[in-house]
């Protein structure tokens, strides 16, 4: 067996799939959920436990649980099988690709380096009174190692030397946005110095980055006994060498890490969002681990930036209902504005949890004040747009003009981002009331704010697509579902083999697919769906044929699911009795234009026995 069959045979593709899409329970070992590759309302997403593969019967997408994976996370296969391998706890040592080598060195190297400001940080003397400040802060021993926090020593080339001696060049250090080239003479230098680390890590948990806060100086401890720990300055006088620069520092845009596809904590909170159904967003990454430090998990930080499309399309998988919390200052509503407005527009239920004052000025504070401060904040959420109505009055003279008509301009547009006419039309009267202002003036300009439907068509941000489900007449959905029972209950095969040689219609897709079967694959015991998968998978046509099996199975595992034994044979019955109906319908059709032409021609004997063949077959 070789490794992809093995790791197949671990996954658990409902598990998997449930990690990014909400499943109920269809019976038989198949469950449904809304496909998360097209916009649809009602589910036509299956899983099948037993087949192990997925189908959408209204995009027609489907596969094992490779497929979906790089479907929905963009990899291709040597990272997928990657991934998996490691969930089911098979290593995975080739890679085929050189953009994939180059992506698994560069994570390799960001992981070895999260290890090296881990041990600094445990044991290094240096880190001692790093060690208070994180204690101070509430982090303990637990949180640092649950995400990984470290320390950069105030060394120019410590991390420089250390990836040497394990066999990675100044290069890779590089490229992994972890070294920097001297400005004057040759050689490296670390890009973190004297800094408290925190990981980065995608929604897979691969480190691909760092953030470091700096560090004072130290004063009242030895300095690291390591290579260059001090640099001498005109006049001679010795100093550190802290970093000059921001107090927060992030890695740079690598091969594996991109700023704006990235959500801090999302690794570690995708179960408590996808249980809870909402994800709460926070501004800072010590905001997200004093969340989990007082229990609230289903929480990620946007780095105190807009959040971009990719990063939304990213939550979209996990939850439609996102939590807001933004720090007090104004720069931190500015910047989330932009990305609550795209969030509105992807029709996301957008919500904000309000922090009281006596709680400080972000859920870090609040946490080390008091965890149920922002246990309760996060419980006790508003709308968005009450949160801006609130916002905008907020100091304001309402029975000044100038003041409401700078509460207008803001509210205004707002309330033009909001599609559903219901909960717009409440929002009007609530600001019409504030504003004291005619409801049905205020209603008209909002009107002229909004995009016209047509102009937005082809301009999904989504980037998905309605699809509607193909239509296919009534003897092709029974030819599929008699075909699905040949594979789903062995105990028909040998009626049905006949029957479906007989009763297919040639020209149909089924009866293409039942003819590519082997020929030692029709014993009655013999696993013919996952033998048949497996054939498929290197069939020249095999982009045409295996949706189609897909569709069939689960097809099948649904109409089955919990029905007996006479049950069963009842519906071979009727599926048999509307296939037998459509070729004696379709074989008259055919012999009333052998008669047409017959006539035509004038060939009176041929016409008596057209005619003798027709009555037959009516009668």
């Amino acid at each position: 067996m070789d490794q992809k069959d093995e790791i197949k045979q671990r996954v658990d593709i409902v598990e998997l799939v449930q990690e990014y899409v909400p499943l109920k329970s269809a019976g038989g070992g198949s469950f449904n959920g809304l496909c998360p590759f097209h916009t649809e309302k009602t589910p036509s997403f299956h899983v099948s436990r037993d087949k192990q593969f997925w189908h959408c019967f209204g995009c027609n997408e489907g596969g094992d649980c490779f497929s979906f994976l790089m479907r929905i996370e963009g990899m291709d296969f040597p990272e997928a099988l990657r991934h998996l391998g490691q969930k089911v706890g098979i290593e995975v040592k080739r890679f085929d690709s050189t953009q994939t080598n180059e992506r698994q060195r560069l994570l390799a190297v960001n992981a070895l380096a999260e290890k090296f400001f881990r041990v600094v940080l445990k044991e290094s003397i240096a880190a001692g009174p790093v060690r208070d400040y994180a204690a101070s802060r509430g982090l303990t021993p637990e949180l640092q190692e649950y995400f990984g926090l470290g320390f950069a020593p105030d060394s120019w080339d410590t991390l420089a030397l250390f990836l040497r001696k394990r066999g990675y060049s100044d290069s890779d250090g590089e490229r992994a946005g972890l070294l920097l080239r001297r400005k004057q003479g040759t050689g490296m230098i670390d890009r973190f110095r004297n800094r408290l680390l925190i990981p980065l890590r995608d929604q897979h948990g691969n480190t691909v980055g760092f953030t470091g806060r700096i560090f004072p100086s130290p004063t009242s401890y030895p300095p690291d006994r390591t290579r260059g720990s001090s640099v001498v300055r005109a006049g001679g006088q010795a100093t550190s060498l802290q970093d000059l620069g921001p107090k927060y520092m992030n890695s740079p845009e690598t091969g594996v890490y991109r700023k704006g596809a990235l959500l801090y904590g999302l690794d570690v909170a995708k179960q408590a969002i996808r249980q809870s159904e909402k994800v709460i967003i926070v501004e800072g990454n010590l905001d997200v681990i004093a969340s989990h430090k007082a229990g609230v998990k289903n929480v990620v930080a946007s780095s105190g930036t807009a959040l971009t499309n990719e990063q939304l399309q990213l939550l979209k998988r996990y939850t439609q209902t996102l939590i807001f919390s933004f720090d007090s200052d104004a720069a931190g509503f500015k910047a989330a504005h932009r990305g609550i407005a795209m969030a509105c527009d992807m029709d996301f239920d957008v919500r904000v949890a309000v922090l009281p004052k006596e709680a400080g000025k972000d859920p870090d504070e609040a946490v080390q004040k008091d965890p149920s401060l922002w246990q309760k904040a996060v419980e006790k959420t508003v709308p968005i747009m009450q949160y801006y109505i609130e916002k905008a009055a907020e100091g304001r003279n309402l029975s000044s003009v100038e003041d409401k008509r700078t509460i207008s301009v803001f509210l205004l547009p707002e309330l033009a981002r909001i599609k559903n006419v219901v909960e717009r039309e409440h929002w009007l009267q609530t600001v019409a009331d504030l504003l004291q202002t005619n409801l049905v003036e205020l209603r008209k300009a909002v009107l002229a704010l909004m995009v016209p439907s047509h102009q937005n068509q082809g301009k999904s941000v989504l980037n998905t697509r309605s699809v509607q489900p193909e239509k296919i007449s009534k003897e092709e959905q029974a030819a599929q579902l008699l075909f699905g029972l040949y594979f789903q209950v062995p105990s028909l095969r040998e009626n049905l083999k006949d029957h479906l040689s007989a009763l297919l219609p040639e020209t149909s897709s089924t009866a293409r697919l039942y003819k590519e079967i082997p020929v030692e694959y029709h014993q009655k015991d013999f696993p013919l769906f996952e033998r048949f998968y497996a054939f498929l998978e290197t069939h020249p046509e095999r982009e045409q044929l295996l949706p189609l099996l897909q569709s069939i199975g689960l097809q099948a595992e649904n109409a089955v699911g919990e029905l007996s034994q006479t049950e069963v044979k009842a519906l071979e019955r009727q599926l048999i009795d509307i296939l037998i109906a459509s070729d004696i319908l379709r074989r008259r059709q055919r012999l009333l234009a052998d008669l047409r032409l017959a006539e035509r021609r004038g060939d009176t004997e041929a016409v008596q026995q057209l005619m003798r063949a027709y009555q037959n077959l009516k009668s």
